[in-house]
């Protein structure tokens, strides 16, 4: 099974948070691995092999400015082969081809802002770019910074303006895209003190993708240190 894992780890620098990621490509053997929120200028080849353990691993990264932000995308050389890599503001993309099925694909790893008016210049910039990836196998992921309904926000203050999420379905919708559900717990991001919590991280695929692997799940796995679950896409290639 082809596993894409992604993760906002809200920061790379520690050692316990880089055992934690590595802990987790252990477990996995993901395909790709996207990373958000990375909190650095500077990512190497070293860096990368300190929890990918493998000489196999490539990658690619924009960096972070200052300590905010930052995103890392990571690939088993042997069950993928990357062409092309490329960023837009608070993107990551790579297009390349599985090698096990030789289908060709594109991947956006995504940070996207708080604030709503720079969501919806992304999402503008974002279906800018899609338009030159017709019929092609689209996954984008990450985190999204805003959910889609208000069942997707629980807080003990009660319902809150969710004025992000108008511009959010839209542009899911002119860009059908389908978001799958997601297993394994209904959110993604916790509060420290565990009284607020939202579905923010999810994939995002193209109707293409679809047709080309229908057994696929979102999957969301336990927290660990960060506030932010990582999430997997699974995708059974049996019929």
């Amino acid at each position: 099974m082809m596993k894409i894992i992604s993760w906002n780890v809200r920061g790379l620098g520690g050692y316990e948070k880089r055992r934690e990621v590595g802990q987790l490509v252990k477990e996995t053997n993901p395909y790709i691995m996207c990373i958000q929120e990375t909190k650095m200028c500077v990512i190497d080849g070293v860096v990368c092999k300190t929890f990918w353990n493998d000489t196999n691993v490539d990658f690619s990264y924009l960096p972070s400015r200052g300590a905010s932000g930052g995103l890392l995308t990571l690939w088993d050389r042997s069950k993928v082969v990357v062409w092309s890599s490329w960023q837009l503001e608070h993107v990551l993309g790579i297009q390349g081809r599985f090698v096990r099925n030789d289908e060709e694909f594109i991947l956006l790893n995504v940070y996207a802002p708080c604030d709503i008016s720079q969501q919806q210049a992304l999402w503008h910039n974002i279906s800018e770019r899609l338009t030159t990836f017709s019929d092609l196998n689209v996954c984008i992921c990450g985190d999204f910074n805003t959910v889609r309904s208000m069942e997707e926000h629980k807080s003990v203050g009660g319902p809150s303006s969710h004025v992000g999420s108008v511009s959010f379905n839209v542009f899911i919708g002119e860009n059908f895209l389908v978001d799958l559900p997601l297993w394994g717990r209904n959110f993604t991001w916790f509060r420290g003190d565990g009284k607020s919590m939202s579905r923010l991280d999810r994939y995002l695929l193209s109707e293409k993708w679809c047709l080309s692997w229908p057994n696929c799940c979102q999957l969301a796995s336990t927290r660990g240190l960060s506030d932010h679950c990582p999430i997997q896409l699974c995708i059974d290639e049996e019929n």
